[in-house]
């Protein structure tokens, strides 16, 4: 009689935590804006003169193996037929290598010639 007794007060104490409410209870909608900025804040899109031309810059997040990384693109349309890229794990990096691997395949490819470069360093410090 002793252990049936037990186990209805144990019953007992289970049913009245789950169906009284709880004194604190989260609220959600308080953490729905700052998630949402820190998940907007990896997307980054920009416009920016480069050399006299019109260049593009993107960055996304891109998950592989389970690891955040930053992919970034630097193009120029309507003067280099081709674009920079770059993967990071830095948000800050991806733009500045993707725009080094575009520095790299405009020297590469004759676009920009050390004289170039050295004027527009110059002229943009």
């Amino acid at each position: 009689m002793r252990s049936g007794v037990l186990a209805g007060l144990c019953v007992a104490v289970v049913v009245l935590c789950v169906c009284l409410p709880q004194p604190c209870e989260a609220q959600w909608q308080v953490f729905v804006a700052p998630i949402v900025q820190k998940i907007e804040g990896l997307w980054h899109s920009d416009h920016v003169e480069f050399m006299g031309h019109n260049c593009q810059f993107r960055r996304r997040p891109k998950i592989r193996k389970f690891k955040l990384y930053h992919e970034g693109k630097f193009w120029c349309p309507g003067w280099a037929p081709f674009d920079g890229r770059s993967r990071t794990k830095s948000r800050s990096g991806s733009s500045s290598e993707a725009t080094k691997d575009f520095i790299r395949k405009a020297f590469s490819s004759g676009l920009v010639t050390q004289e170039d470069a050295a004027l527009w360093l110059k002229n943009h410090r």
